[in-house]
């Protein structure tokens, strides 16, 4: 090939590379912007800003990839114009949501982000959004849909268009394009196999994670009391009960050191050394579900199969003699196969507060759950144990305590933030005190029996405490998210009947722990043996592995975490 053809050929190549530009230059754009705008986000908070230009150029190159193709595959007007309208709606759709995630949480979207929205209800999206969407993001969206407005009434696109160096600029970018597309797999190949290009990747392989979730679901209702092996059951304590709370963060406990007195009940058993509590418990999840396959199961981080693969509590107890109860304030259905509820399934008698689908009844408060734990004692087996599931202190947060226990406000609160976040402090503080509440009663019910009980929250929440956030995320917690409270009292009758056991309770209140062991502690305290138990995941047990890492989503949790140690979960620039 001569010079003259190859050059005939390169200048026909640059004149289709201005068409494709000049024709869908405004596609080009807005499709550009809906996929680099939350990684480019990311990637400033990561200060990775050299990937931050690599990525912005190899996308648009790739994004005038996907334009010359539409214009090459779709001859007719009106079919290249559905095909740009459907790739931008399904884009924008998707860029909404990511956008929201980065904007209240910092993270791009993940598998934890998917199964929220796939287990969230009507009634739950509402308060989601009351929660989260105020005056200034609806002011926000008002001023970018006049912004867009604005540039398509002006033809500010056709301005452009019509500048006389455009050809030229339209080729350059091309070219610089292409050569960052070359160095991003050069120097950044890991990017591409650790990360998803676009957010329509993240959302589709988070999907595909969450949707398998759901079949595990499926799979483990479907295997009731299977494959369970008992190698000792000297279980004789006649009551054995799990609280398990929701988002409680122990920060925010006055009997964990916290400035508010909204723990009375906790500190008085605790002064009167009627209660053990432990300092130093967290969650291996942020997320309900996250949580629960791992504390009701033998499944743990270091685990080499999927949770739903391993005996689970509710079974074994079974098994091994117990009535099972399991009462709860959270759903008691939904399309989405909650782990709860396989629990719940399992149980020789489950009851909700409500029934609840893809709707919640407002404001139905742990107090509902008194009648039903009154019923269940009504009808004991020879041995029991209980399963009290609360909503604890999940947002909204005004709507998990009656008025009555209105006992904080915006005036209470010491943190260096405005009154509008310190009014939800306030809330959150006032909801841990009814939570105290609500425990103390239930734990009432149960002194005149010989019982255990082990209060635990399932995950924590952030609260503005080290940063401009409230909630809990999977992608990227802080540590208020997984250190939890944990707490446990024995009635006189079981003090009297096992003390050492109680000792062993007494003595281990300062150990290390994470929750993904859970089952092995219950298990001690039933005297319930099987091929999975290993004492030395058991926080009570005089054997216990005090050495044992708390890895929490790849990170070591007391070298990284602990005490606000890590950086990029801790640090959040504040929105203002």
């Amino acid at each position: 090939m001569n010079k003259k053809v190859l050059k005939m050929k390169l200048l026909s190549f640059g004149e289709k590379v201005q068409c494709i530009f000049r024709d869908c230059l405004g596609f080009i754009i807005t499709l550009f912007l809906l996929n680099f705008t939350t990684m480019a986000w990311s990637l400033i908070n990561e200060d990775k800003i050299d990937l931050l230009f690599c990525y912005g150029f190899s996308l648009f190159f790739a994004v005038f990839i996907v334009a010359g193709m539409i214009k090459l595959l779709c001859k007719k007007t009106w079919l290249k114009e559905t095909v740009k309208g459907l790739v931008l709606f399904i884009s924008s759709i998707i860029f909404g949501v990511e956008f929201f995630t980065m904007y209240n949480y910092q993270s791009l979207i993940g598998t934890g982000i998917i199964n929220s929205l796939f287990e969230t209800n009507f009634r739950e999206a509402l308060e989601f959004l009351d929660m989260y969407v105020g005056v200034k993001e609806v002011a926000y969206v008002v001023l970018s849909l006049i912004f867009f407005y604005f540039v398509r009434k002006r033809r500010l696109i056709d301005g452009v268009r019509s500048q006389p160096h455009f050809n030229k600029f339209a080729v350059g970018v091309f070219v610089i394009g292409l050569f960052y597309m070359v160095r991003m797999f050069y120097c950044y190949g890991e990017f591409f196999i650790d990360h998803q290009f676009i957010p329509f990747q993240r959302a589709y392989a988070s999907a595909k994670v969450a949707l398998k979730n759901i079949e595990a679901y499926d799979d483990l209702s479907g295997k009731l009391n299977a494959n369970i092996e008992l190698r000792e059951n000297k279980s004789k304590v006649k009551n054995v009960v799990l609280i398990l709370g929701e988002s409680t963060n122990r920060n925010h406990m006055g009997v964990y050191g916290y400035y508010l007195p909204n723990t009375p009940n906790f500190q008085r058993m605790r002064d009167n050394q009627e209660l053990q509590v432990f300092t130093d418990v967290i969650s291996p999840h942020s997320t309900t579900i996250a949580v629960l396959s791992k504390l009701f199961t033998f499944c743990n981080y270091e685990s080499d199969k999927e949770w739903y693969k391993y005996n689970n509590l509710i079974d074994i107890a079974n098994a091994a003699g117990y009535k099972t109860f399991w009462l709860s304030n959270q759903e008691s259905s939904g399309i989405w196969g909650n782990v709860a509820q396989i629990f719940a399934q399992h149980s020789t008698k489950h009851e909700f507060t409500r029934i609840r689908e893809s709707r919640e009844d407002y404001g139905i408060v742990d107090g509902e759950l008194f009648p039903l734990i009154d019923r269940a004692l009504l009808e004991p087996g020879e041995k029991n144990f209980f399963v009290i599931h609360l909503m604890g202190a999940h947002g909204l947060y005004y709507n998990r305590f009656p008025y009555a226990f209105s006992k904080f406000s915006k005036d209470d609160i010491h943190l260096d933030v405005n009154d509008e976040k310190k009014t939800i402090i306030a809330q959150y503080d006032n909801a841990v005190y009814y939570n105290d509440f609500v425990v103390n009663e239930i734990i009432n019910k149960f002194r005149d029996r010989e019982t255990v009980v082990l209060y635990v929250s399932d995950h924590g929440e952030a609260v503005y405490d080290e940063q401009n956030f409230t909630g809990h995320i999977e992608e990227n917690p802080n540590r208020h998210m997984i250190e939890i409270p944990m707490m446990i009292w024995g009635s006189e009758e079981f003090k009297k009947n096992y003390p050492e056991k109680m000792q062993h309770i007494m003595n281990s209140t300062d150990n290390p722990y994470m929750t993904d062991d859970m089952i092995h502690t219950f298990l001690d305290l039933m005297d319930i043996k099987t091929p999975d138990y290993n004492s030395g995941r058991s926080i009570i047990n005089e054997n216990f592995d005090i050495t044992r890492k708390r890895i929490f989503n790849e990170r070591d949790y007391d070298k990284e975490i602990k005490n606000g140690a890590a950086k990029e979960s801790d640090v959040i620039q504040n929105r203002g």
